[in-house]
Protein backbone atom coordinates (compact mmCIF):
# COMPACT_ATOMS: atom_id res chain seq x y z
CA UNK A 1 0.00 0.00 0.00
CA UNK A 2 2.83 2.35 0.83
CA UNK A 3 4.47 1.52 -2.52
CA UNK A 4 1.37 2.72 -4.40
CA UNK A 5 1.50 6.05 -2.53
CA UNK A 6 5.24 6.40 -3.19
CA UNK A 7 4.78 5.86 -6.93
CA UNK A 8 2.32 8.76 -7.11
CA UNK A 9 4.43 11.07 -4.96
CA UNK A 10 7.77 10.39 -6.69
CA UNK A 11 6.35 11.83 -9.92
CA UNK A 12 4.55 14.81 -8.33
CA UNK A 13 6.08 18.25 -8.86
CA UNK A 14 5.28 19.30 -5.26
CA UNK A 15 7.52 16.57 -3.81
CA UNK A 16 11.29 17.10 -3.73
CA UNK A 17 12.22 13.68 -2.34
CA UNK A 18 10.56 10.44 -1.32
CA UNK A 19 12.38 8.38 1.31
CA UNK A 20 11.34 4.74 1.26
CA UNK A 21 11.94 3.53 4.81
CA UNK A 22 11.60 -0.16 5.56
CA UNK A 23 12.93 -2.78 7.92
CA UNK A 24 13.78 -4.76 4.77
CA UNK A 25 16.58 -2.63 3.30
CA UNK A 26 16.74 -4.67 0.09
CA UNK A 27 13.03 -4.13 -0.57
CA UNK A 28 13.39 -0.41 0.13
CA UNK A 29 16.25 -0.11 -2.37
CA UNK A 30 14.32 -2.07 -4.99
CA UNK A 31 11.32 0.27 -4.75
CA UNK A 32 13.48 3.42 -4.65
CA UNK A 33 15.24 2.30 -7.85
CA UNK A 34 11.85 1.85 -9.53
CA UNK A 35 10.76 5.34 -8.45
CA UNK A 36 13.71 7.14 -10.02
CA UNK A 37 16.13 9.90 -8.99
CA UNK A 38 13.82 11.63 -6.49
CA UNK A 39 13.62 8.54 -4.29
CA UNK A 40 16.11 6.99 -1.91
CA UNK A 41 16.02 4.05 0.48
CA UNK A 42 16.45 4.03 4.25
CA UNK A 43 16.85 0.94 6.43
CA UNK A 44 14.61 1.59 9.43
CA UNK A 45 13.10 -0.50 12.20
CA UNK A 46 10.35 1.75 13.58
CA UNK A 47 10.25 -0.18 16.84
CA UNK A 48 13.66 1.41 17.56
CA UNK A 49 12.63 4.78 19.03
CA UNK A 50 15.99 6.46 18.47
CA UNK A 51 16.21 5.39 14.82
CA UNK A 52 12.61 6.48 14.20
CA UNK A 53 13.16 9.87 15.82
CA UNK A 54 16.29 10.52 13.78
CA UNK A 55 14.50 9.53 10.55
CA UNK A 56 11.67 12.01 11.14
CA UNK A 57 13.73 15.08 12.05
CA UNK A 58 14.53 16.31 8.53
CA UNK A 59 11.35 15.35 6.64
CA UNK A 60 8.22 17.44 6.14
CA UNK A 61 5.59 14.68 6.11
CA UNK A 62 5.63 11.05 7.22
CA UNK A 63 3.27 8.50 5.71
CA UNK A 64 2.70 5.57 8.05
CA UNK A 65 1.67 2.41 6.25
CA UNK A 66 3.18 -0.03 8.77
CA UNK A 67 0.57 -2.40 10.12
CA UNK A 68 -1.06 -3.69 12.11
CA UNK A 69 -1.92 -0.21 13.36
CA UNK A 70 -2.89 -1.29 16.85
CA UNK A 71 0.88 -1.85 17.18
CA UNK A 72 2.38 0.93 15.07
CA UNK A 73 -0.13 3.78 14.78
CA UNK A 74 0.29 5.67 18.07
CA UNK A 75 4.01 4.80 18.15
CA UNK A 76 4.78 6.63 14.90
CA UNK A 77 2.35 9.49 15.55
CA UNK A 78 3.95 10.26 18.92
CA UNK A 79 7.38 10.28 17.25
CA UNK A 80 6.06 12.63 14.55
CA UNK A 81 4.67 15.02 17.16
CA UNK A 82 8.01 15.04 18.98
CA UNK A 83 9.85 15.70 15.69
CA UNK A 84 7.23 18.30 14.61
CA UNK A 85 6.65 16.38 11.38
CA UNK A 86 3.25 16.30 9.68
CA UNK A 87 1.65 12.86 9.71
CA UNK A 88 -0.76 10.81 7.58
CA UNK A 89 -1.69 7.15 7.79
CA UNK A 90 -4.12 4.46 6.63
CA UNK A 91 -5.01 3.21 10.13
CA UNK A 92 -7.95 0.81 9.94
CA UNK A 93 -8.12 -0.30 13.60
CA UNK A 94 -10.58 1.42 15.92
CA UNK A 95 -8.48 1.08 19.11
CA UNK A 96 -5.47 3.12 17.91
CA UNK A 97 -7.86 5.53 16.18
CA UNK A 98 -9.33 6.44 19.57
CA UNK A 99 -5.84 6.55 21.12
CA UNK A 100 -4.49 8.80 18.37
CA UNK A 101 -7.49 11.16 18.50
CA UNK A 102 -6.55 11.71 22.15
CA UNK A 103 -3.23 13.13 20.90
CA UNK A 104 -4.99 16.08 19.27
CA UNK A 105 -3.88 18.59 21.92
CA UNK A 106 -0.26 17.41 21.64
CA UNK A 107 -0.34 17.77 17.83
CA UNK A 108 -1.82 21.27 18.08
CA UNK A 109 0.83 22.28 20.60
CA UNK A 110 3.54 21.02 18.23
CA UNK A 111 1.89 22.83 15.31
CA UNK A 112 1.57 19.75 13.14
CA UNK A 113 -1.26 18.34 11.08
CA UNK A 114 -2.08 14.66 11.57
CA UNK A 115 -4.66 12.96 9.36
CA UNK A 116 -5.45 9.40 10.36
CA UNK A 117 -7.30 6.78 8.36
CA UNK A 118 -6.99 8.32 4.90
CA UNK A 119 -7.06 5.19 2.75
CA UNK A 120 -10.07 3.42 1.25
CA UNK A 121 -11.88 2.21 4.37
CA UNK A 122 -11.46 4.34 6.39
CA UNK A 123 -10.80 7.33 4.15
CA UNK A 124 -12.79 7.31 0.93
CA UNK A 125 -15.59 5.61 2.89
CA UNK A 126 -15.67 8.56 5.32
CA UNK A 127 -15.94 11.04 2.45
CA UNK A 128 -18.77 8.97 0.94
CA UNK A 129 -20.45 9.01 4.35
CA UNK A 130 -20.29 12.79 4.52
CA UNK A 131 -21.71 13.07 0.99
CA UNK A 132 -24.62 10.79 1.92
CA UNK A 133 -25.28 12.56 5.23
CA UNK A 134 -25.24 15.97 3.55
CA UNK A 135 -28.30 14.88 1.54
CA UNK A 136 -30.28 14.54 4.80
CA UNK A 137 -31.72 17.27 7.02
CA UNK A 138 -31.37 14.86 9.97
CA UNK A 139 -29.32 11.66 10.05
CA UNK A 140 -30.36 8.61 12.07
CA UNK A 141 -27.95 5.98 10.76
CA UNK A 142 -24.74 6.05 8.74
CA UNK A 143 -23.17 2.82 7.48
CA UNK A 144 -19.95 2.32 5.55
CA UNK A 145 -19.08 -0.88 3.71
CA UNK A 146 -16.19 -2.47 1.87
CA UNK A 147 -15.82 -5.72 -0.04
CA UNK A 148 -13.71 -8.48 1.47
CA UNK A 149 -12.11 -10.01 -1.61
CA UNK A 150 -9.63 -12.47 -0.15
CA UNK A 151 -5.96 -12.59 -1.04
CA UNK A 152 -3.87 -13.75 -3.95
CA UNK A 153 -2.24 -17.10 -3.42
CA UNK A 154 -1.45 -20.34 -5.21
CA UNK A 155 -4.05 -22.98 -4.36
CA UNK A 156 -1.39 -25.64 -3.73
CA UNK A 157 1.25 -23.49 -2.02
CA UNK A 158 1.24 -24.39 1.68
CA UNK A 159 4.25 -22.13 2.28
CA UNK A 160 2.31 -18.92 1.56
CA UNK A 161 2.55 -16.44 4.41
CA UNK A 162 -0.08 -14.29 6.07
CA UNK A 163 0.23 -10.51 6.26
CA UNK A 164 -0.43 -7.58 8.57
CA UNK A 165 -3.63 -6.87 6.61
CA UNK A 166 -5.00 -10.35 7.26
CA UNK A 167 -3.95 -10.26 10.92
CA UNK A 168 -5.78 -6.94 11.22
CA UNK A 169 -8.86 -8.52 9.62
CA UNK A 170 -8.85 -11.50 12.01
CA UNK A 171 -8.28 -9.21 15.00
CA UNK A 172 -11.24 -7.02 14.04
CA UNK A 173 -13.45 -10.06 13.52
CA UNK A 174 -12.69 -11.75 16.84
CA UNK A 175 -12.26 -9.00 19.46
CA UNK A 176 -15.05 -6.99 21.04
CA UNK A 177 -15.41 -3.93 18.83
CA UNK A 178 -16.67 -0.37 19.22
CA UNK A 179 -19.81 0.66 17.35
CA UNK A 180 -22.04 3.72 17.53
CA UNK A 181 -25.40 2.71 18.99
CA UNK A 182 -28.19 4.66 20.69
CA UNK A 183 -26.30 7.87 20.07
CA UNK A 184 -22.95 6.89 21.60
CA UNK A 185 -20.02 4.50 21.55
CA UNK A 186 -20.90 0.98 22.66
CA UNK A 187 -19.35 -2.46 22.65
CA UNK A 188 -20.39 -4.69 19.78
CA UNK A 189 -19.68 -8.10 18.34
CA UNK A 190 -18.11 -8.53 14.90
CA UNK A 191 -19.55 -10.76 12.17
CA UNK A 192 -23.15 -9.97 13.09
CA UNK A 193 -25.10 -10.61 9.88
CA UNK A 194 -27.58 -8.03 8.65
CA UNK A 195 -29.60 -7.34 5.52
CA UNK A 196 -29.47 -3.86 4.07
CA UNK A 197 -30.97 -2.19 1.01
CA UNK A 198 -28.81 0.05 -1.17
CA UNK A 199 -30.86 2.41 -3.40
CA UNK A 200 -31.21 0.93 -6.87
CA UNK A 201 -29.21 -2.19 -6.00
CA UNK A 202 -31.65 -4.12 -3.79
CA UNK A 203 -31.21 -6.14 -0.59
CA UNK A 204 -28.11 -8.12 0.37
CA UNK A 205 -26.38 -9.63 3.37
CA UNK A 206 -23.61 -7.73 5.13
CA UNK A 207 -21.48 -8.48 8.18
CA UNK A 208 -20.39 -6.09 10.92
CA UNK A 209 -16.64 -5.42 11.22
CA UNK A 210 -14.51 -3.50 13.72
CA UNK A 211 -13.30 -0.45 11.77
CA UNK A 212 -12.74 3.21 12.68
CA UNK A 213 -15.65 4.76 10.75
CA UNK A 214 -18.26 4.23 13.51
CA UNK A 215 -16.03 6.04 16.03
CA UNK A 216 -15.29 8.98 13.71
CA UNK A 217 -18.22 9.71 11.37
CA UNK A 218 -20.81 10.39 14.11
CA UNK A 219 -18.49 13.11 15.47
CA UNK A 220 -19.17 15.13 12.30
CA UNK A 221 -22.96 15.17 12.55
CA UNK A 222 -25.16 15.61 15.63
CA UNK A 223 -28.07 13.25 16.21
CA UNK A 224 -26.71 10.04 14.66
CA UNK A 225 -28.25 7.07 16.48
CA UNK A 226 -26.33 4.21 14.85
CA UNK A 227 -23.14 3.83 12.82
CA UNK A 228 -21.57 0.54 11.72
CA UNK A 229 -18.83 -0.57 9.38
CA UNK A 230 -19.93 -3.49 7.23
CA UNK A 231 -18.36 -6.08 4.96
CA UNK A 232 -19.68 -7.72 1.82
CA UNK A 233 -18.12 -10.91 0.54
CA UNK A 234 -18.44 -13.99 -1.61
CA UNK A 235 -20.19 -16.63 0.56
CA UNK A 236 -17.42 -19.21 0.91
CA UNK A 237 -14.84 -16.62 1.92
CA UNK A 238 -17.19 -15.35 4.62
CA UNK A 239 -17.93 -18.90 5.76
CA UNK A 240 -14.18 -19.56 6.07
CA UNK A 241 -13.69 -16.32 8.00
CA UNK A 242 -16.49 -17.18 10.45
CA UNK A 243 -15.08 -20.69 11.00
CA UNK A 244 -11.61 -19.28 11.60
CA UNK A 245 -12.91 -16.60 13.97
CA UNK A 246 -14.72 -19.27 15.99
CA UNK A 247 -11.40 -21.12 16.40
CA UNK A 248 -9.82 -17.94 17.82
CA UNK A 249 -12.70 -17.35 20.24
CA UNK A 250 -12.49 -20.96 21.45
CA UNK A 251 -8.77 -20.53 22.21
CA UNK A 252 -7.69 -23.08 19.61
CA UNK A 253 -5.76 -20.47 17.57
CA UNK A 254 -4.23 -17.07 18.23
CA UNK A 255 -4.61 -14.25 15.70
CA UNK A 256 -1.36 -15.00 13.86
CA UNK A 257 -2.17 -18.71 13.60
CA UNK A 258 -5.70 -17.95 12.47
CA UNK A 259 -4.42 -15.58 9.78
CA UNK A 260 -2.21 -18.32 8.38
CA UNK A 261 -5.06 -20.84 8.56
CA UNK A 262 -7.37 -18.51 6.65
CA UNK A 263 -4.79 -17.96 3.91
CA UNK A 264 -4.60 -21.73 3.40
CA UNK A 265 -8.39 -22.22 3.21
CA UNK A 266 -9.32 -23.58 -0.25
CA UNK A 267 -12.00 -22.10 -2.51
CA UNK A 268 -11.95 -18.59 -1.05
CA UNK A 269 -10.80 -16.66 -4.13
CA UNK A 270 -12.75 -15.59 -7.20
CA UNK A 271 -15.61 -17.65 -8.59
CA UNK A 272 -14.61 -20.66 -6.47
CA UNK A 273 -15.86 -18.70 -3.45
CA UNK A 274 -19.35 -18.32 -4.91
CA UNK A 275 -21.19 -15.41 -6.53
CA UNK A 276 -19.85 -11.89 -6.10
CA UNK A 277 -21.77 -9.60 -3.73
CA UNK A 278 -24.58 -7.64 -5.37
CA UNK A 279 -23.71 -4.41 -3.52
CA UNK A 280 -21.05 -1.85 -4.58
CA UNK A 281 -17.40 -2.57 -3.73
CA UNK A 282 -17.19 0.50 -1.47
CA UNK A 283 -20.13 2.58 -0.29
CA UNK A 284 -21.81 4.60 2.42
CA UNK A 285 -25.50 4.53 3.29
CA UNK A 286 -27.29 7.22 5.30
CA UNK A 287 -30.84 7.02 6.59
CA UNK A 288 -32.71 10.01 7.92
CA UNK A 289 -35.16 12.79 7.17
CA UNK A 290 -35.24 15.28 4.29
CA UNK A 291 -38.08 17.75 3.75
CA UNK A 292 -40.13 15.97 6.38
CA UNK A 293 -39.87 12.58 4.63
CA UNK A 294 -37.77 9.52 5.42
CA UNK A 295 -34.91 8.98 2.97
CA UNK A 296 -32.15 6.47 2.32
CA UNK A 297 -29.12 7.85 0.49
CA UNK A 298 -26.28 5.81 -0.99
CA UNK A 299 -22.88 7.11 -2.12
CA UNK A 300 -20.27 5.06 -3.99
CA UNK A 301 -17.23 5.68 -6.21
CA UNK A 302 -18.07 5.61 -9.91
CA UNK A 303 -14.67 4.04 -10.59
CA UNK A 304 -12.88 1.46 -8.46
CA UNK A 305 -9.32 0.75 -9.65
CA UNK A 306 -9.09 -2.97 -10.41
CA UNK A 307 -10.64 -3.86 -7.03
CA UNK A 308 -7.04 -3.79 -5.76
CA UNK A 309 -6.56 -3.12 -2.05
CA UNK A 310 -3.12 -1.56 -2.51
CA UNK A 311 -4.28 0.86 -5.20
CA UNK A 312 -7.54 1.74 -3.46
CA UNK A 313 -5.71 2.48 -0.22
CA UNK A 314 -2.37 3.94 -1.35
CA UNK A 315 -3.66 6.44 -3.90
CA UNK A 316 -6.04 8.24 -1.49
CA UNK A 317 -3.11 8.51 0.93
CA UNK A 318 -0.98 10.07 -1.84
CA UNK A 319 -3.75 12.53 -2.76
CA UNK A 320 -4.07 13.63 0.87
CA UNK A 321 -0.29 14.03 1.06
CA UNK A 322 -0.30 16.26 -2.03
CA UNK A 323 -3.10 18.34 -0.51
CA UNK A 324 -0.93 18.77 2.58
CA UNK A 325 2.11 19.72 0.48
CA UNK A 326 0.01 22.32 -1.37
CA UNK A 327 -1.18 23.85 1.90
CA UNK A 328 -4.76 22.70 1.41
CA UNK A 329 -4.64 20.72 4.67
CA UNK A 330 -2.93 23.00 7.13
CA UNK A 331 -4.89 23.11 10.38
CA UNK A 332 -3.03 21.56 13.37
Amino acid sequence: MGAHACRVLASAEEIAEVIVADRNEQAAHALAEQLGPRARALALDISNAAMLGDALIDVDIVLNTAGPFYRFGPLVLRAAITARTHYLDICDDFEPTLEMLDLDADARKAGITAVIGVGASPGISNLLGVIAMNECDAVETIYTSWRASGYQRAEVDTNVQSSAAIEHWIHNCTATIKVWRDGGLADGQPLEERTISYPGWGNASVWVCGHPEPVTLPRTRAGVRESLNLMTSRPRLMEALIRTADRVRSGELNVAQASQALVLEPSTMGSAAGPAPSLPVLFALAEGIKGGKRVRVGARPLVVPDDNMGTMTGIPLAVATLMSARGQVDQP
